[in-house]
């Protein structure tokens, strides 16, 4: 994984405490950048809607990252493909010759994640050495590694036995190998 540009480390910070205030000097010092620096990349998050900032009455502003707007969520979207590219995950995945199908889902693909949510991830086949409970590194907040919730079933008939409320969490995610219809067939 490359060096993190400026303005990635300042969105990074508002993606992984979606709801932290974070004010102007507290921003400068945890991403590492100047001020001119830190005041340049707020604004244009800003502009594009993806923090908001905050001045309560006879306090010092803040900014939040504005989670509940589009552009937020579709930045947060793109930031986690982006990191599990970056980090090998998606290459692991699709390398894994004896898995039919392979989902990432929960809250990485629903874009409700934070600095310190797992990765979720659904097998039918084998899936190798991922494992339950496995530390990923480059996933988490500033380089840190995040933990793996791989889910593996050898078999369909295996599937089956799945809650209907994992299943559905599952079909929702984003399918690195194979398909919807994969799944279909177990269902019925």
């Amino acid at each position: 994984m490359g060096i993190q540009s400026k303005e990635e480390r300042v969105l990074e910070l508002f993606l992984n405490e979606p709801a932290k205030q974070w004010h102007f000097s507290r921003i400068a010092k945890t991403a590492k950048v100047s001020e001119p620096s830190a005041n340049k990349w707020l604004r244009k998050l800003l502009e594009e809607k993806i923090i908001q900032r905050v001045k309560p009455k006879g306090k010092m502003p803040y900014f939040i990252g504005n989670f509940r707007h589009d552009n937020y969520r579709s930045k947060k979207k793109i930031y986690a493909l982006q990191k599990l590219y970056e980090s090998g995950l998606l290459a692991k995945l699709q390398a894994l010759k004896n898995a039919k199908t392979i989902v990432i889902f929960g809250s990485f693909s629903r874009s409700d994640w934070n600095g310190q949510s797992d990765i979720d991830i659904f097998v039918l086949g084998d899936s190798e050495d991922l494992k339950f409970g496995m530390i990923w590194s480059g996933l988490g907040y500033q380089g840190k590694g995040r933990e793996l919730q791989v889910h593996s079933y050898n078999a369909v008939k295996d599937v089956r036995s799945i809650h209907s409320g994992l299943m559905k969490n599952v079909i929702k995610g984003y399918f690195v190998k194979g398909s919807i219809y994969d799944l279909a067939t177990v269902q019925t």
